[in-house]
């Protein structure tokens, strides 16, 4: 019994000397993660070299792109954002990133987008990722997307006739949801083997679930132990968090069921389309197919990045040469000279030759591409050199994750000029602007694991906008002509707000 005053006392004392022994952990993780950790030498908000909640919390504010910008505005070229990140606006880093190989291997940030099994963008594995390049090229290729343009001008005649009905009755619409909804059932029927229908029924479920797909893997991928985020998110009291892993759930069944029925009626259903190709998909080296999971996993894939980027992309181009009359106008009188009118059997411009031929056009399209990339993702390489990278005078330690954002590097002035933040397509006709400057012009990415949905993605954008603008005349409401645009993005990103517009026909384009 003598034991026990002090037995209490121990317990009594107990709290205090809990406090104190985390109070000390915690200030030497602060101190060895300030001034010991092999990246206390770069500059970078405290709170983001501690935690990777920091990173997280942005991407959520759907504002990292723009965090990261104010970051090197205020700390230099390469800044800490993350316990072991590292992010640089040097446009010289992007061949030692980007092009580095097995030595500069994706980083466990990707595994948050895996919704069935590693695809194409996501998967880490070199090798699997090879075999999937080899066995999905042909599918991607130009002259297989060129097979795709009835199934497309399908889809752009319902946009054409909505377009001329509000035309007739003079009202304002918002041009940024059409085109959404319109890229949707692009996506569809190329790569599902039907359309969504959303164009007709207006339903917009489809357009937040995909929403809410990339918010929860952007967010997920830039924290630790993901597994454990998945499950947590998956039993949260949050409103909020379980939408967002139901959306996913959803985005999973439509998959799904779409490539069930493709395999089901593959020989009832014999016309072209992307999700045929990849049910047909062989490795030309050794054969092999894909199963039907690996199937779920690509075409989901396409299902997400390919609406998302391609409407974001095409609603911001269309935003800028309508806020701009004297470039749109150029624009137009580019394509009518070049293309001449539509026929009157014509839906839309055919693609070939559209790329080369329109260079005023494209100058449009590339300076969209640089001022406003809906594609802000943080793609981020771990260093697997053991000796670490040197990119300049920076030395990057083996181990450390390192990236670039588009919107960043497109937005440094000692690259793009202190005008970074101006809209003018002129720039991009000079030839040897084009030149110096386009090394740093990346919407597609580049190296070994650039987008292979390129070619799918132009055509889009250049049968619309040729075709749109050769028909009809935009204006914006008066109160929107001197409104700035802005880019909210979880990774993948759309122009916030609404783009209300009116819209007229035009000559003998409109028919």
């Amino acid at each position: 019994m003598a034991l026990a005053p002090a037995v209490l006392q121990c317990l009594g004392d107990s709290p205090r000397t809990i406090l104190t022994l985390v109070s000390i952990a915690l200030l030497a993780y602060v101190v060895y993660m300030r001034h010991i950790h092999p990246l206390s030498r770069y500059p970078g908000p405290l709170f983001a070299s501690l935690s990777n909640t920091y990173k997280a919390y942005y991407v959520y504010k759907l504002a990292i792109h723009e965090k990261l910008l104010e970051l090197h505005n205020a700390y230099g070229p390469v800044v800490r954002i993350g316990p072991n990140h590292l992010h640089t606006w040097e446009g010289e880093a992007i061949a030692p990133i980007y092009k580095g190989g097995r030595s500069m291997g994706k980083s466990e940030f990707y595994d948050a987008f895996t919704a069935f099994r590693p695809n194409l963008f996501g998967g880490r594995d070199e090798d699997i990722h090879a075999l999937r390049r080899r066995q999905l090229s042909h599918g991607f290729a130009q002259v297989s997307v060129q097979k795709l343009e009835p199934l497309i001008e399908g889809q752009m005649a319902i946009l054409i006739s909505k377009l001329r009905r509000h035309a007739q009755t003079g009202e304002t619409f918002d041009l940024k949801h059409a085109l959404n909804l319109y890229v949707l059932d692009i996506l569809g029927e190329v790569a599902f083997a039907k359309p969504f229908g959303v164009q007709l029924t207006e339903d917009v479920e489809k357009l937040h679930a995909i929403n809410d797909h990339l918010l929860l893997a952007g967010v997920i991928g830039e924290l630790p132990c993901q597994d454990l985020t998945k499950f947590l998110s998956s039993i949260s009291p949050v409103p909020w968090m379980r939408r967002l892993m139901k959306s996913r759930l959803k985005l999973k069944g439509i998959c799904a069921g779409c490539v069930r029925f493709k395999i089901e009626n593959q020989e009832k259903i014999t016309r072209p389309d992307l999700l045929r190709s990849l049910v047909e998909a062989t490795d030309p080296e050794s054969g092999k197919r894909l199963s039907e999971e690996e199937i779920n996993s690509e075409a989901f894939a396409v299902l997400v990045a390919g609406s998302h980027s391609t409407a974001g992309t095409m609603t911001l181009l269309f935003w800028h040469l309508i806020q701009n009359p004297s470039i749109m106008r150029k624009v137009q009188a580019e394509i009518e000279s070049t293309l001449g009118p539509l026929a009157k059997d014509q839906t839309s411009y055919p693609i070939a030759g559209l790329e080369a031929s329109l260079k005023y056009t494209m100058a449009c399209v590339r300076e969209n591409f640089r001022i406003n990339p809906v594609f802000t993702m943080p793609l981020w390489r771990k260093v697997g050199y053991p000796a670490g990278l040197d990119i300049g005078e920076h030395h990057i330690p083996y181990g450390t994750n390192i990236c670039i954002s588009n919107y960043v590097l497109h937005h440094n002035p000692s690259i793009f000029g202190p005008d970074h933040a101006i809209y003018n397509p002129e720039k991009w006709l000079d030839e040897s602007w084009n030149k110096e400057k386009g090394r740093y012009l990346i919407p597609f990415s580049v190296g070994h694991r650039m987008c292979i949905g390129r070619n799918l993605a132009m055509t889009n954008i250049l049968k619309s906008v040729t075709t749109l603008l050769a028909m009809f005349e935009f204006e914006p409401l008066q109160e929107q002509k001197e409104r700035s645009v802005r880019v909210l993005s979880p990774g993948i990103g759309e122009m916030a707000g609404c783009f209300e517009v009116r819209v007229r026909l035009r000559g003998e384009g409109g028919r």
